[in-house]
């Protein structure tokens, strides 16, 4: 019972914890499996109605990258290049040599080849038919930190013009290359936003000589959430608040609180880390 949109030239981040139902909402996309109830739409069209057509337009990379271990690796992309009937062939797959950086190992069997190496021909070969939809599921696995900071690249190139999902369990990937997020925990959408928008839960501390009534009085306009006692007391007179923000403007905390004669010992700005909002919306 999930609903959600993924818009073309929009990187879309698709987070969960180990069995909340990630992996299935790929393979139901990509038609994989079916799905017993509901709809999936591209361009307002039903994928089950023309599901060769659909695709013809899909590039699929599962976090266990099929292979043909006997291959070499110029077999390999041949072959692919050739089942998804790629016309300008040779191009396609000197392009795809240089963008995954797989000139060294051209010519080697793919079993010979490390966990890095693996991934980087898979993903050669979800591209190599330049497909309208990208999903990835864990595309960085087993690469090395240089080959990350390529792949990465690559992906940011590709969210520019294509329709992209990608699934990782790396969050600061997600702050890297991701405009929108969905997270999903016990198959359920729990967040569905930008980047930048799961943010919004921003804080000031304040350490001021007030009581509580007085500090709610003073943030009780519309550009402030709440306000919160924090259980730490720094003495007799000078308490500690919590303000919680709209958005990260704490200059409108310094703006209310200088136009109040109270005095202010200490004021601090928060910015909760994605680790922590994760960890809320996916608890339980």
């Amino acid at each position: 019972s999930i609903s959600f949109t993924i818009k073309p030239g929009v990187i879309t981040g698709l987070l969960g914890p180990n069995g909340a139902g990630k992996t299935t909402t790929m393979r139901l996309i990509t038609s994989f499996i079916e799905p017993t109830d509901g709809e999936i739409l591209y361009k307002n069209e039903d994928v089950r109605k023309n599901p060769f057509d659909f695709k013809k337009k899909l590039g699929y990379l599962p976090e266990s990258a099929p292979l043909y271990p006997d291959m070499l690796i110029s077999e390999y992309l041949s072959y692919i290049a050739d089942a998804r009937g790629v016309e300008n062939k040779k191009d396609q797959i000197d392009k795809m040599v240089q963008i995954c950086e797989l000139e060294s190992h051209f010519k080697t069997p793919i079993s010979f080849l490390s966990k890095g190496f693996k991934q980087r021909v898979a993903l050669a070969g979800t591209l190599i038919h330049d497909p309208e939809i990208i999903i990835l599921d864990e595309p960085t696995s087993g690469l090395d930190p240089n080959q990350i900071s390529h792949i990465r690249n690559l992906i940011k190139s590709l969210g520019k013009e294509k329709t992209l999902i990608l699934s990782t369990h790396i969050l600061q990937e997600v702050e890297d290359i991701c405009d929108e997020v969905l997270i999903i925990s016990n198959g359920k959408l729990v967040a569905n936003s930008t980047v930048a928008n799961l943010y919004s839960a921003f804080t000031v501390s304040l350490s001021v000589k007030a009581n509580f009534t007085e500090i709610q009085k003073i943030f009780s306009s519309k550009d402030f959430l709440s306000v919160e006692e924090n259980t730490e007391q720094d003495d007799r007179d000078y308490k500690s608040y919590i303000v919680h923000l709209k958005e990260f403007k704490p200059e409108q905390v310094y703006g209310t609180i200088s136009k109040s004669s109270l005095s202010v010992r200490e004021i601090k700005v928060f910015r909760k880390s994605l680790e922590s909002i994760f960890e809320e919306l996916t608890r339980n």
